[in-house]
C-alpha cells in the first residue's frame, strides 16, 4: 500500500471513529428532551427546548470553528474537522433551512409521541440516503451497506417494538417522519458541500432555530419558562454537546466517508439510548431491547470487517 493509499484508509477509519463519536453524544437526547417537556421537571415546551438548544449549539460551532487551527493546504487531512468558511450561492442559507425542518420536529416529535416512534422514524432517513446518494453525490452504495441496511432496520424495530404505537400520537409520529427525511438531506447535503464548509449552514440553522422555538414559546399561552440550575444544566448538555460538538465532529466524519456508511454507522444511537436510561434511572432494558442491539452491533461490525479486508 502506497502512501497516498495509507493516507486515504488512515483517513476513512478516522471519519468512522468521529460517526460513532457522534452517535454516542446524539443518544443522550432522549433522556434530557424528556425531563425538559415533562410535567413533573421543567415544564418547557417542545418549542423552547428546540429554541434554547439550538443557540447554545450554534454558539458552540462558532466557537470550535473559531479556536480550531486552520490547516495548510499541502497537509495531511487531520483527525478531526477544519474551519469552515460562509458558503456562496445561497447553498449555506439551503442547508439552514433543512437543518432547522429537521431538528424542529424531531422535538416536537419527542413531546408528542413516544420516544421510541421518535426514534424509528426519524432512522428510517439511511432509506432515502440509499436511493439519493447515487443521484445527488454520485456515490453508488457498497454491497455490504446494501446487505446490512435491511438487518439494521430490523434491530432498531425490536429494540423499540414494545413503545412503537402508531394508532395514536398522529402529529409527533407525522413530525418524525418528516424529521428522518430532513436527517437524511442534511447528510447527504453535508457530504455534497463538505470541502465548501458545510459548518457555516448547521451554525445559521441553529440560529434560525432558535430564533423561532425561543419567540414562539416566548408568545404561547404558557410563556418562556425561565431555567433553573438543573434545566440550565440539561439545556446546555443538549446544545453545547448532544448537538454542538456531535455535528462539529460528524461534519469531519462526511469528509472522509461517504453519506450512506455515516448513516448506518449513527445507527449506534438506538443501541445507546436504552443503555443510557439503565445507568441514568435505573432502567433495565427488556430483553428485546438487548437483542435489537446485538443484531445492530454485529451488522455494523460484519459490515466494517468486510470493508476492512476489501479496502486492504
Amino acid at each position: 500500500m502506497n502512501s497516498a493509499s495509507s493516507l486515504e484508509h488512515a483517513s476513512r477509519w478516522a471519519g468512522r471513529g468521529l460517526c460513532v463519536a457522534t452517535a454516542i453524544l446524539w443518544s443522550t437526547s432522549g433522556l434530557f428532551i424528556k425531563k425538559l417537556t415533562a410535567e413533573s421537571g421543567a415544564a418547557w415546551s417542545g418549542w423552547q427546548v428546540a429554541g434554547a438548544r439550538s443557540l447554545f449549539a450554534g454558539i458552540t460551532l462558532l466557537a470550535l470553528a473559531r479556536i480550531w487551527p486552520r490547516r495548510p493546504a499541502d497537509s495531511e487531512v487531520p483527525l478531526a474537522p477544519t474551519r469552515w468558511s460562509w458558503l456562496p450561492d445561497g447553498r449555506q442559507i439551503i442547508l439552514a433551512i433543512v437543518y432547522a425542518g429537521t431538528l424542529l420536529p424531531y422535538v416536537l416529535a419527542q413531546t408528542f409521541t413516544t420516544t421510541a416512534n421518535a426514534i424509528f422514524l426519524q432512522y428510517t432517513a439511511p432509506v432515502y440516503i440509499l436511493f439519493l446518494s447515487p443521484w445527488l453525490l454520485r456515490e453508488k452504495p457498497k454491497t455490504a451497506d446494501l446487505l446490512s441496511l435491511p438487518l439494521l432496520i430490523v434491530g432498531i424495530f425490536v429494540i423499540l417494538s414494545a413503545e412503537l404505537n402508531f394508532a395514536s400520537g398522529t402529529f409527533g409520529n407525522v413530525m418524525a417522519l418528516i424529521s428522518g427525511v430532513g436527517y437524511a438531506l442534511v447528510m447527504l447535503l453535508m457530504r455534497k458541500w463538505r470541502n465548501q464548509g458545510a459548518g457555516g449552514g448547521i451554525a445559521m440553522g441553529n440560529f434560525l432555530l432558535a430564533a423561532i422555538g425561543i419567540g414562539v414559546a416566548c408568545r404561547s399561552a404558557q410563556g418562556f419558562v425561565w431555567p433553573d440550575l438543573r434545566s440550565g444544566a440539561q439545556i446546555l448538555w443538549l446544545g453545547v454537546f448532544q448537538i454542538g460538538l456531535a455535528y462539529f465532529l460528524f461534519q469531519g466524519a462526511l469528509r472522509r466517508i461517504t453519506a450512506v456508511e455515516a448513516s448506518l454507522l449513527t445507527l449506534i444511537e438506538p443501541v445507546l439510548c436504552p443503555l443510557w436510561a439503565w445507568f441514568y434511572v435505573a432502567d433495565v432494558p427488556p430483553r428485546r431491547s438487548m437483542l435489537g442491539a446485538g443484531i445492530i452491533l454485529l451488522t455494523l461490525a460484519a459490515n466494517t470487517v468486510w470493508k476492512a479486508r476489501t479496502e486492504s
